[in-house]
């Protein structure tokens, strides 16, 4: 009697334990992918949930293989005010709480409007035994009045980068689903240089917008005990074609530290800060 007494508490016990183990959450992006709680968790530390709602497979093998573990970012918040009469564009930088807060408003002026504009920008390496993943990604807070070619790029100083694995991302969300817009390493839209890229993005112009963002990656490995690297993401203030928004080189005397545009191009763009790291 003992002996059933104890093999009943078993199985009770092994129907209580079970159940918790295969009851961890799980969540099933755009494309039927079925992502784990800890891989989803580890994802975040390097794309944001639009973006893993909407990656393909190859994404989503790219970020299982990654270190979690050597992860480093720089991240910044930045508020634009853009007053078209005067064709001037002012910055300031704000804290994660400021952003977190309602966007401004478009404020109302006598001539005319002048726009209020929040963006977060991350550059985050997640480094490897040989080569490290990089990316950029520019979040917007609210939705720009203007859309035309944004553009979005990376500059290496000590770095050399595997060609092929430059990629970038439209991600935005419409009526509570995500979609994502892909560039390709060898598209139009890109423009490559031995030590850096940029993607000229057209911003998407549908009008229940609930988020949008900007991305772009690759992978580096050093070529110098240090290397630096450097991320801007720059919008377009004023009506640009895809061929102006490409007219430009990198280097670290551009906007943002990366886009060297002539000056009649260069203004504009809003001129907004960039975000750099280095290691060794």
């Amino acid at each position: 009697m003992k002996k059933v007494k104890f093999t009943l508490l078993a199985l009770i016990s092994m129907l209580i334990v079970i159940p918790l183990n295969t009851l961890a959450e799980t969540i099933v992006n755009n494309n039927g992918i079925e992502i784990s709680e800890e891989d989803y968790n580890n994802f975040l530390k390097i794309r944001t949930h639009e973006y893993i709602m909407t990656m393909d497979l190859e994404d989503y093998n790219k970020l299982k293989s990654l270190d979690y573990n050597n992860i480093t970012t720089d991240t910044r918040y930045i508020e634009t005010v853009y007053n078209p009469h005067l064709l001037l564009t002012t910055e300031k930088e704000i804290t994660e709480e400021q952003f977190n807060n309602p966007v401004m408003p478009i404020l109302n002026t006598k001539d005319g409007y002048i726009e209020t504009l929040q963006k977060k920008l991350t550059l985050t390496l997640a480094g490897g035994s040989y080569w490290n993943y990089v990316v950029l990604t520019a979040t917007w807070k609210g939705t720009p009045g203007t859309r035309s070619f944004d553009v979005i790029g990376l500059l290496f100083d000590g770095a050399d980068i595997r060609n092929g694995s430059q990629t970038g991302e439209q991600v935005y969300s419409e009526d509570g689903k995500y979609y994502g817009i892909d560039y390709a390493w060898n598209g139009t839209n890109i423009k490559r240089f031995s030590d850096g890229f940029g993607i000229s993005m057209n911003v998407v112009n549908n009008k229940n917008l609930g988020s949008l963002q900007f991305s772009i990656d690759c992978d580096i490995t050093p070529t110098e005990n240090y290397t630096y690297i450097y991320g801007s993401y720059q919008h377009a203030v004023t009506t640009v074609s895809l061929e102006d928004s490409q007219k430009y080189e990198i280097n670290t005397g551009g906007l943002g530290r990366v886009f060297s545009f002539p000056l009649s191009i260069s203004q504009k763009y809003d001129g907004m800060s960039g975000v750099s790291l280095d290691y060794d």
